[in-house]
């Protein structure tokens, strides 16, 4: 298959204009694309009439014919449902106008006409490359279409036709032997791919009857779009080392497989959907880890790899063509959402562990829930718990053993206390320095916080958000965590995972390099202990390799200015977020810890920020530092208590045999915090 594909490239290649040229002017790229589009087609889609006129050498009758025949196309019931569908009107009315935000950065064009080589963020450091790429995947077309397929809108359409002539005319295709992925490229294959699954053949679909749209620009874009899916097949993650680790095949081959299922009168049609089938399937077999987590170990991207294959899936049933899907397309993509559904905080969010922004769980569980309709957890979940059950099991915590998380909740309703665990692999491509993280909720509020991430902008936040000293770890002589391996995990993590009614269990060693030379001079080991329903205690035990004394810094990252000592607890904390929950923090072992807290720090290093990805705003926040001083080995022992905004607090007893009991609620629980593992005790 990928042969004949391969040969059909070779045979047309001398059809393909020489692009990106100083002498390839917009007329000569128009005059190229419309004398080559005959080529590439199929003639008997469009009639003996059409074959008559490329015989008699009218190319021009011949386009007419081709135009006309895809203004008389019956409706694509596919395109035409997503037209329907939810959008933004007032963005497509700023698009009319000329005026897009891009990663959160918005401008207006000064003469309403989209530069699609601009780059808004070049005048404004630190410039951030995405806002040019993602300008060129075109999703406010996404709702200029949908508000031209409900309204009819003829300044619309005009606004479109202005703006797609003007890219395809003034952005020229790269060379064929010119992958185009580097900065300023309209052309990097995710961007590539990303139009052809939607914002392009939509457009196409919604704005081929209007008279705004005149016959050559419809040529044009499918030209252009025939010319963008071939170059993802000459260009595309699957022509690259490590093609198949990354979300980017994911976008790229469901374009290719959107164009080539929308476009079938192209002669190579077939042949590319075939193979872009292969290609993404075998890539989602290599992506998913067993236990269902995609390899990047991001939720955000988890669900990009999960959409992408969805879509080749609908696409295939409305043409009939899901027989053409391996038998484990399906259980494979029912196993990653089983894996976002065991991830997801009692808001129904997923935690933000690597890079990734707040979102909803139902982002893949509404889908999933379509998929597999017998699934009642799954409905559960894209239904806000409105319908459905929840997941069933001995507790609702959960352990992926392969993604490395450990999941420890209360139970699956809307006020659960929540904590993950991050035990795992480094991750693959957008992956943080965080090895023994956690993210912790009460309900829909996150009161120990990861950051996300922010903006791709290279920006000091850029890689603050990413240390161990942006994450909920620890530092060594103020270095943060700095690992290389491994990307995946070859096996599962043995995390000493216990799970029943009373508590939850897990354990991880740090014994990678601390700071940019990776020096191994200490080991960290973390366990959580979940005394349910109410607290956590996280101990952290630190040990030199080098025979040195050492500075263990703990760090706590809280979302909010306000933090309040608790006279009746040495050296504890309690925030105060003014929403319906706040976080005591209390130090089991204060004795000669030094509790500090910084906000909105710069320098010696960044400390005290928060950011949500792509936001280009840094926010102030608060950074909560327990530090031991020249210590071989030392062990921290902290109290995590989700509390009720203004309720009581609880008491906490250190015993004379190195117990603590904990009164909470009329309840009494007692445990070691130097024996974790034995779990909990109550009354």
């Amino acid at each position: 298959m990928k042969r004949c594909f391969l040969s059909l490239m070779l045979a047309a290649a001398v059809l393909l204009p020489v692009a990106g040229t100083a002498a390839d002017a917009p007329e000569k790229r128009r005059d190229q694309l419309l004398d080559n589009l005959p080529n590439w087609l199929n003639a008997e889609p469009f009639g003996p009439e059409y074959a008559a006129a490329l015989k008699r050498g009218d190319r021009a009758e011949a386009l007419r014919l081709v135009a006309g025949y895809y203004r008389r196309k019956p409706e694509n019931p596919y395109l035409a449902g997503l037209a329907q569908k939810g959008y933004d009107a007032e963005r497509a009315r700023r698009a009319v106008r000329g005026e897009v935000t891009v990663v959160n950065v918005p401008y207006a064009f000064p003469d309403g006409r989209i530069d699609f080589r601009f780059d808004a963020t070049a005048a404004r450091p630190p410039q951030n490359h995405e806002w040019l790429w993602q300008l060129n995947r075109m999703w406010f077309w996404n709702d200029m279409a949908a508000d031209y397929y409900r309204k009819k809108d003829e300044a619309c359409a005009r606004a479109f036709n202005r703006q797609v002539r003007d890219w395809i005319l003034q952005v020229p295709a790269p060379a064929a032997d010119d992958n185009g992925d580097r900065p300023g490229s309209a052309w990097r294959s995710i961007e590539a791919g990303i139009r052809l699954g939607k914002p392009w053949p939509l457009a196409f679909e919604v704005f081929r009857n209007s008279p705004e749209v005149p016959d050559e620009t419809l040529l044009l874009m499918v030209a252009s779009m025939h010319q963008q899916a071939r170059h993802l097949m000459r260009h595309g993650s699957a022509t690259r080392p490590n093609r198949f680790m990354g979300n980017w095949i994911a976008m790229e081959m469901s374009g290719v497989y959107a164009f080539a299922s929308f476009f079938p009168e192209f002669r190579e049609a077939a042949a590319m959907r075939r193979e872009a089938m292969n290609i993404i399937t075998d890539a989602l077999r290599r992506q998913l880890l067993p236990d269902g987590w995609q390899n990047e170990l991001s939720p955000d991207y988890h669900a990009v790899v999960f959409h992408n294959n969805t879509t080749v899936w609908h696409i295939a049933r409305q043409y009939g063509r899901l027989g053409e899907l391996p038998q484990d397309f399906l259980p494979l993509l029912e196993k990653a959402a089983e894996a976002y559904l065991a991830m997801a905080a009692p808001g129904l969010t997923q935690p933000r562990t690597n890079d990734c922004y707040t979102l909803r769980t139902k982002s893949v569980l509404q889908p999933a829930a379509q998929l597999f309709p017998h699934r009642q957890d799954f409905r559960w979940a894209a239904t806000g718990r409105a319908e459905g059950t929840p997941p069933a099991g001995g507790t609702a915590s959960r352990y992926l053993p392969w993604g490395g998380f450990a999941v420890m909740r209360s139970d699956w309703g809307p006020e659960a206390a929540y904590l993950c665990f991050d035990v795992g692999p480094l991750g693959r491509a957008h992956e943080h320095q965080d090895k023994l993280n956690i993210n912790l909720y009460k309900g829909s509020e996150e009161l120990i916080f990861d950051d996300g991430g922010g903006q791709y902008d290279r920006s000091p936040h850029y890689f603050h958000a990413r240390s161990g000293a942006g994450h909920n770890t620890l530092l060594v002589d103020g270095l943060a965590q700095f690992r290389r391996e491994p990307k995946t995990a070859e096996a599962p993590v043995e995390a000493g995972w216990i799970s029943n009614e009373r508590f939850d269990y897990a354990a991880a060693d740090y014994r990678d390099g601390f700071g940019p030379e990776e020096a191994k001079f200490a080991v960290h080991r973390r366990e959580v202990l979940f005394a349910k329903p109410d607290f956590f205690c996280v101990a952290d035990t630190v040990n030199s390799r080098d025979g040195r004394a050492h500075d263990y810094e703990l760090l706590f990252q809280l979302d909010t200015l306000k933090l309040k000592p608790v006279d009746e607890l040495p050296g504890a904390v309690i925030s105060d977020f003014g929403r319906n929950y706040d976080i005591l923090i209390v130090p089991l072992y204060p004795e000669g810890l030094e509790v500090s807290r910084v906000s909105g720090q710069k320098e010696p290093r960044l400390a005290g920020w928060y950011a949500g990805r792509n936001d280009r705003n840094l926010y102030p926040a608060t950074t909560l530092s327990m530090t031991a001083r020249r210590r071989k080995e030392f062990r921290f022992a902290t109290l995590l208590f989700p509390l009720k905004s203004g309720g009581a607090k609880p008491q906490v007893t250190r015993l004379e045999d190195g117990r603590c009991r904990v009164v909470f609620n009329g309840r009494s629980v007692t445990f070691d915090p130097g024996q974790l593992r034995n779990g909990v005790s109550a009354r």
